[in-house]
């Protein structure tokens, strides 16, 4: 077998996090107060009740306390700004041994730090969470090393040096797949049955069948990813290579990334290297904003127009306001600089190059 089919809808995971908690069957938890802090990682969990834990905290820590010292509302304070001056993710307050519910000045305190307070009912014991924390993070140490397996076997195949064979076993001769690349960080809905695999600083999914439940579910700003077109598995390398390219692009689209966006000019430019635009903004944009400086023209703002008129005079001239001889006039002064005609169609295209490498 060469990798794990994920059986949840759960996708692109990383650490345990405080909004994990939550999501559990059980020991049960609740939040008490804002859902602020829900995405900081859980690194281990510490019972204590003194009123300042500080010295045994390193960082990350969901600290589990009963408030059996901590009864006076300031105490309540130095307790809070104790734990999280020290860098915990969130507090676990349990019900039933001082008070039958969290003290506000303790959630007030934390959620103005950024901290989120979670309830923890009566018959929960803290060694529960403790228990369940730890097998969830070797769950997930698990998973990630199995990632990191299948990541290393679909990087050779989309490198040419393994054929598509070896992820046969996993995809249930499925007619057709697509493949999704996105950074690690995120997360996303993937349907059931998706191989994941880690590949540097991304997961790549191969998923069976359709994906669009996947490109209409709702995301977050930072959720760009990229995917392929369907295909035969036989032909897994070429799909790897177009999602990792549309995944390279979909940053500066500012959105999710397919195969219709590389094929345009503004794909083609956004997979260009820094070196490769390089002499486009200097032999092209940086002599015409030169000379707009030195002498208050708009050179460059009528070439923009006339690769946005796709080299219609007539379009661009009304969209400058000016004479379609002027155009013409100042596309012969960009000619006289840049060596470049706005005018012909193969000049227009280190243009649009440049233009479009320089946003």
């Amino acid at each position: 077998m060469v990798g794990r089919r994920r059986e949840d809808t759960d996708a692109l995971v990383g650490d345990v996090r405080v909004a994990d908690l939550l999501a559990w069957d059980g020991p049960p938890m609740e939040l008490a107060g804002r859902p602020v802090g829900l995405d900081r990682v859980i690194r281990w969990s510490l019972p204590s009740d003194l009123l300042d834990p500080s010295p045994y905290l390193r960082g990350g820590e969901l600290v589990l306390t009963s408030g059996i010292s901590m009864t006076e509302v300031e105490a309540q304070r130095r307790f809070v700004a104790a734990v999280c001056g020290a860098g915990a993710s969130a507090i676990g307050f349990a019900l039933g041994v001082v008070t039958d519910e969290v003290p506000a000045p303790i959630i007030r305190t934390a959620n103005a730090l950024g901290v989120a307070v979670l309830r923890i009912p009566a018959d929960v014991a803290f060694v529960e969470i403790t228990q369940r924390l730890a097998a969830e993070q070797h769950r997930q140490e698990q998973e990630a090393r199995e990632r990191a397996r299948v990541g290393a076997i679909i990087d050779m195949v989309r490198r040419g040096q393994a054929s598509a064979v070896v992820l046969d076993a996993e995809l249930d001769d499925a007619d057709a797949v697509h493949i999704v690349v996105a950074p690690s960080a995120i997360r996303l809905p993937l349907p059931e049955g998706s191989v994941v695999g880690t590949v540097g600083a991304d997961t790549v999914a191969i998923v069976p069948g359709t994906i669009g439940g996947l490109l209409s579910a709702p995301h977050d700003i930072d959720a760009v990813f990229g995917w392929s077109g369907p295909i035969v598995q036989e032909r897994i390398a070429i799909a790897l290579r177009e999602a990792f390219a549309a995944a390279a692009i979909a940053p500066r689209l500012r959105r999710p990334a397919g195969p219709r966006d590389l094929a345009t000019w503004e794909g083609l430019v956004h997979r260009l290297t820094p070196d490769q635009i390089a002499p486009f903004t200097e032999h092209v944009i940086t002599p015409l904003r030169r000379y707009d400086a030195r002498h208050r023209t708009q050179l460059l703002q009528t070439a923009e127009a006339l690769c946005r008129r796709d080299g219609a005079v007539q379009a661009a001239s009304a969209d400058l306001f000016i004479h379609e001889n002027t155009l013409r006039k100042r596309a012969a002064r960009i000619e006289e600089i840049t060596g470049l005609n706005p005018l012909n169609a193969l000049d227009r295209a280190a243009f649009l190059v440049a233009i479009l490498g320089g946003t």
